[in-house]
């Protein structure tokens, strides 16, 4: 696994490109530990996720978990990473730049937007070998409604980008050779945000489902006095007032 920072970029790669990305107990273990840097560092505002070769990830090395290799602390620190991303106030970007397969794909699911290159395939086969998609069987659901999550969870069987597009696993699909450049451009889209408000936005959006309203409004009303205070926000004003003067 390879993490680079600059300023509020950071890169987080996958990288076991010979067997597609698939994680090993030494996978788990340093995307914990990779997630653990990233949230030491409040500079960081934007990760990018994604794949070393020509998959993002097929998931859990099943050639490690046959041979014993593999077992319940690995998938707990696996999804203990996972938990931490989706709670953590910076924004998880996947590039979805080829198969996204078993724990690949709940590692995309954690992320805040997924951009898909066409040549993807996405699943979650693991019924078929006697598993269970971690807190995808949770996740999914809320994403995607509960009919088309039993299909992908039950069935086991991939579909493609576009399909997943469809039902709402991705947010966008793009040509394989416009790939890089999209996701390029969809980070600089993410880096524009404002902090204050990108931040506060994430944190009470992912804790929409599991807050009842009140107690909801109250966090609301905090983090938007936040950014009313915020240095971010004066600017924000001071550019409108800029572009709009008020009539005299």
């Amino acid at each position: 696994m390879r993490l680079e920072i600059a300023g509020a970029l950071a890169r987080l790669t996958l990288e076991r490109p010979e067997v597609l990305n698939a994680g090993d107990a030494r996978f788990a273990r340093d995307l914990k530990a990779a997630v653990a840097t990233l949230a030491e560092r409040p500079e960081i505002r934007v990760v990018a996720l994604t794949g070393a070769g020509r998959a993002f990830s097929t998931g859990v090395d099943l050639t490690a978990l046959a041979h014993g290799e593999l077992g319940m602390a690995d998938f707990i620190a696996w999804e203990d990473a996972m938990t931490a991303m989706e709670r953590m106030d910076k924004l998880f970007i996947a590039g979805i730049n080829g198969h996204c397969l078993g724990g690949g794909l709940q590692l995309a699911l954690v992320c805040d937007y997924r951009l898909a290159s066409d040549e993807a395939l996405l699943g979650l086969p693991a019924v078929k070998e006697c598993l269970i998609p971690s807190m995808s069987l949770w996740r999914l659901p809320r994403l995607i409604g509960l009919a088309r999550a039993k299909e992908l969870i039950l069935l086991g069987e991939p579909v493609s980008a576009r399909t997943a597009e469809r039902y709402g696993v991705v947010h966008r699909v793009v040509e394989a050779a416009e790939f890089p450049r999209a996701f390029e451009a969809t980070l600089e889209r993410f880096l524009a945000l404002p902090p204050a408000s990108a931040r506060a936005s994430k944190v009470l959006s992912t804790r929409a489902f599991d807050v009842d309203f009140e107690a909801f409004r109250k966090e609301m009303e905090t983090l938007l006095a936040g950014c009313l205070a915020s240095d971010e926000h004066r600017r924000a004003m001071a550019a409108i007032r800029a572009s709009k003067p008020r009539a005299r």
